[in-house]
């Protein structure tokens, strides 16, 4: 439908004015449509700026209509009622029941059933002003509490001619009782660190160095229980590349916390991964595996977590590296495996195989020998953390009471070389088990 520019309204009139004024014009008959002016003018207006005005005025009118009426100049009688008391109902009185009331008033004062007319339009009116705060439930507990204190809104209840008004409803005012020690405005909890709300408002980088100079710092993580201190504890000392702490931080996590969404959240495989506790981190998720049952679901995530691992020690150490290294780590896994109870897997026993060959072991009849293993127990004594048993092992090699592993036919090597590299990685743990032993006495000193 084609609408000529004169049908326009001024652009001084709202969006809202200009689409009603275009809808009307619209619908009208074509004379009308075509000139808005002499259309007006069949409605009693001369012009169109006289039709746009008494639209407006009308509007206007309406809006007044809503407007709350002055008591003085309003000849109908009312009295101020609550919204219960609107209602007729109790404010101990459930939302079926509060409903039920509400109906039952709406019946009643209905302007079909009421003699007058405008009262009841009103009272129905009133009505619906105060059923739709309480059947909101949040709306209608802001409202209780304002009652108890006595602050709550009224509404004007109108009266019939000869209708008196009710004695008001005097409710129990709750007294006021004092804060609760818990209510503290002054702080805010940030990864269940109390922070001051000054702190807390300039944001997370100032929120972490608070914490990290407050609870963080100083501290041992071997002396702490508490699971949200040890979560954050651990990021920090990942993000400073404090290896040993990190990943002793997220072990007694797991080990304080015996849910498996912990398990999962900790991230033991990445932790392990960027240190290189390959075996180590083999042997604590077993101990954790063994808390489920063996077909579970917990237990099979574990049982590939540690397969992972294993599998990125034989990748980076077993086919990676000198030919003699390969070789004593390709018997040093197998070793594991056994010593775990785990079978080797096709993967693993071609990198073995592998690692002989090209270390020159190609009249091994097997990759691993028995003479071999002595030092394979050395070393995976000294990876677990048991120095002690590791070299009181490596003394009873030394000393000659294992023949066969200083035998260097039966060992296709160099004893005194691989007496030389186990002395060597058992004094390095000795050296960081004594530092981590010296940080923790100075921390509880």
């Amino acid at each position: 439908m084609t609408t000529t520019f004169a049908s326009w309204p001024p652009a001084r009139l709202t969006k809202r004015d200009r689409i009603c004024r275009w809808r009307s014009l619209s619908s009208a008959p074509p004379m009308i449509r075509r000139w808005p002016a002499l259309g007006a003018a069949v409605r009693g207006v001369s012009t169109m700026r006289g039709s746009i005005t008494a639209w407006g005025m009308a509007r206007r009118r309406a809006r007044l209509d809503r407007m709350p009426i002055d008591p003085a100049l309003d000849p109908v009688p009312t009295e101020q009622r609550d919204f219960y008391a609107v209602l007729g109902a109790e404010p101990s009185a459930s939302a079926g029941e509060l409903r039920a009331a509400f109906r039952e008033s709406v019946l009643r004062h209905h302007p079909d059933r009421a003699a007058s007319s405008d009262l009841a339009t009103r009272r129905t009116s009133v009505l619906n002003r105060a059923w739709a705060v309480l059947r909101d439930p949040l709306r209608r507990l802001h409202y209780d509490r304002a009652l108890e204190r006595g602050t709550a809104a009224t509404l004007d209840w109108p009266l019939d001619a000869g209708e008196r008004p009710i004695a008001p409803t005097q409710r129990p005012r709750v007294a006021a009782v004092a804060p609760s020690r818990w209510h503290q405005p002054q702080w805010r909890n940030v990864a269940g660190f109390r922070v001051p709300v000054a702190v807390w408002m300039q944001g997370p980088s100032a929120q972490d160095r608070w914490i990290v100079e407050h609870h963080i710092a100083g501290q041992d993580w071997r002396t702490h229980r508490e699971r949200y201190w040890l979560r954050y504890a651990a990021q920090h000392y990942r993000d400073r590349n404090r290896i040993d702490d990190w990943v002793g931080a997220i072990e007694r996590l797991v080990e304080l916390d015996s849910s498996f969404d912990t398990l999962v959240q900790a991230n033991l495989r990445e932790a392990y991964l960027a240190t290189g506790m390959y075996l180590r981190g083999a042997s604590f998720l077993q101990r954790v595996g063994e808390r489920w049952p063996a077909e579970s679901v917990q237990r099979r995530w574990t049982d590939r977590e540690l397969r992972i691992l294993l599998g990125e020690f034989r990748d980076a150490q077993v086919r990676r590296g000198r030919a003699a290294d390969r070789a004593e780590n390709a018997e040093l896994l197998l070793n594991f495996l056994e010593a775990l109870g785990v079978e080797p897997s096709i993967a693993d026993v071609r990198a073995a195989i592998a690692a002989h060959r090209r270390a020159g072991h190609g009249g091994r009849a097997s990759p691993v020998v028995e003479p071999g293993r002595w030092f394979s127990l050395v070393q995976l004594l000294t990876e677990a953390g048991e120095t002690d048993r590791a070299s009181a092992l490596l003394a009873e090699i030394a000393r000659g009471e294992h023949p066969e592993a200083l035998n260097s036919r039966l060992i296709h090597g160099d004893p005194a070389r691989r007496l030389s590299a186990a002395r060597r990685r058992l004094t390095l743990a000795r050296t960081r088990k004594h530092q981590l032993v010296s940080a923790a006495g100075g921390v509880a000193s």
